[in-house]
């Protein structure tokens, strides 16, 4: 029985495989960006940045289609406002402020905006966010799925 060592983030897990003939010296996993080429910024209008994280992002809007059964409020019944963002609470905790960056869209703020993650839904589930625009359902379906960035803010 022979040991493979597969890194596995900043560890490396041992697998035994039967019949494997060669031997692998554990390394230090690196991450893929070299930290001095990427520095995550230290606050974002005003606020710490804490952390970062990578996110599908789809959109939703005031319709009732979006909001079904309880129209458009957020997860604690006040009215939906621009900069307001559904998250699965176990991944961004509801309260978090965040700085969302990374999409392409007409109708949000070029560069980023502050969004407050004050909503959740049954499709926001894991590494996703759902986007608030106050916009009609064609411009709100436009936006589609895109990838984002997160800052995580104090």
């Amino acid at each position: 029985m022979h040991k493979l060592l597969v890194p596995m983030g900043s560890v490396l897990l041992a697998l035994a495989l039967p019949g494997m003939a060669f031997a692998a010296k554990p390394h230090t996993v690196r991450p893929a960006v070299a930290s001095a080429a990427w520095r995550m910024p230290q606050t974002i209008d005003g606020h710490q940045v804490i952390g970062t994280i990578g996110l599908t992002a789809t959109a939703y809007g005031p319709s009732l289609q979006d909001n079904y059964p309880y129209g458009a409020t957020d997860y604690f019944g006040r009215p939906l406002i621009p900069g307001d963002v559904a998250v699965d609470p176990n991944v961004i905790p509801l309260g978090t402020r965040l700085w969302v960056t990374g999409y392409s869209s007409a109708v949000l703020p070029q560069g980023g905006f502050l969004a407050r993650a004050v909503d959740e839904g049954d499709a926001i589930k894991g590494s996703r966010i759902d986007l608030f625009i106050n916009a009609p359902e064609q411009t709100v379906s436009n936006f589609g799925i895109q990838r984002v960035t997160a800052y995580i803010l104090k």
